[in-house]
């Protein structure tokens, strides 16, 4: 590893903020272990919560075949979401605020519970379901791009799995009419074409799999889920790209649906 932890932290989060994530990766000799590299998000995290912004819950990714495929990585990755990076169905974004910008749709769960210890982890991992207020589908927006020469899980972790921020619906939905598998049907639209469809369930384990690995995932670094917070169950769709003009919708099994448009660059 080159330089510490609290360096290497600082430097990626000013990276992010300057639309440049994970350049440190461009270094051929840069070299980091998977515990190293969630070390790195951990602090980074930290850094964000010190200058104002909330965690606002926590992702798995890499979950299904397509995007380890795609990836090229063999395991699923956590990350952290940030309430300053959520945005409402219908928002228009500036492509130039995202490097390589790419979505996912996928489904979300709320919390309705704190889950801060192994007795709250306990009783969730028995009946996961209960501790849910609602599910939904969402577009996950990611900064896709690669700095090293061969692909790693360990860059993808430490640049907070690709994680730039999220699109929710205008209403989340219950879980009483939700399928309570939550094997909810994901399919993607790009400006009116239907770009992909799967099942939730076709995920390994299903969607409520993510969910007990995201929370066993938070609570071994001694982390806390708290009640309100989203956990993003990950993709069994690819990524997709997106440019400047372009309309994106999700829409799942229940009729819900999520949208963002990709805002053209303005003109000098």
């Amino acid at each position: 590893m080159t330089g510490d932890i609290a360096g290497i932290s600082r430097r990626q989060l000013a990276d992010y903020d300057a639309h440049l994530p994970g350049s440190i990766f461009e270094d051929p000799s840069f070299r980091l272990t998977v515990d190293q590299a969630y070390a790195v998000q951990i602090r980074i995290a930290a850094l964000r919560v010190a200058r104002g912004e909330a965690i606002g819950g926590y992702k798995i990714g890499c979950v299904s075949e397509p995007v380890q495929r795609q990836l090229n990585v063999s395991q699923p990755v956590f990350g952290h979401l940030f309430t300053t990076e959520f945005h409402r169905s219908g928002a228009e974004l500036d492509p130039m605020a995202f490097e390589c910008l790419a979505i996912e749709g996928e489904l979300a769960v709320r919390v309705a519970h704190d889950i801060s210890d192994d007795t709250d982890a306990a009783q969730f991992l028995a009946e996961p379901l209960r501790l849910l207020e609602s599910a939904f589908a969402v577009i996950e927006l990611h900064n896709n791009v690669f700095r090293a020469a061969t692909r790693t899980a360990q860059e993808l972790i430490a640049n907070n799995a690709f994680h730039a921020g999220m699109i929710l619906p205008p209403v989340e939905l219950p879980l009483s009419v939700v399928p309570k598998s939550l094997s909810e049907t994901i399919s993607v639209f790009r400006n009116g074409e239907c770009l992909g469809t799967a099942p939730g369930g076709s995920i390994p384990g299903g969607p409520l799999a993510s969910v007990v690995s995201i929370v066993r995932h938070v609570l071994s670094l001694g982390g806390r889920v708290t009640k309100g917070q989203l956990l993003l169950t990950g993709s069994p769709l690819p990524l997709y790209p997106v440019k400047p003009g372009d309309h994106i919708l999700v829409r799942d099994g229940s009729s819900g649906e999520v949208s963002v448009r990709i805002s053209e660059p303005q003109l000098p």
